[in-house]
């Protein structure tokens, strides 16, 4: 499957880029890679949190009433 990647521009600190030149050197990969790499994570955590505040708003359900649907007591968890 062919992946295809849109050319722009950024303006990088210059020690922020001699560390990415320097990271990529070390993971025998390019500095594109990285970034698009570094951006990708940045972006999923935004979803999980985003996710988690949503779920923020969800009733609170009290763990006996949990354990109680699964058919579970105490006693089965410290089996």
């Amino acid at each position: 499957m062919s992946q295809s990647n849109e050319k722009t521009t950024i303006y990088l600190n210059p020690y922020v880029k001699k560390y990415i030149q320097h990271k990529a050197v070390e993971e025998n990969t390019s500095i594109s890679s990285i970034i698009n790499n570094m951006f990708a994570k940045k972006l999923s955590t935004l979803d999980e949190k985003a996710e988690l505040a949503a779920r923020h708003k969800e009733p609170t359900v009290a763990f006996d009433k949990v354990l109680a649907e699964m058919g579970l007591s105490y006693e089965d968890l410290r089996d």
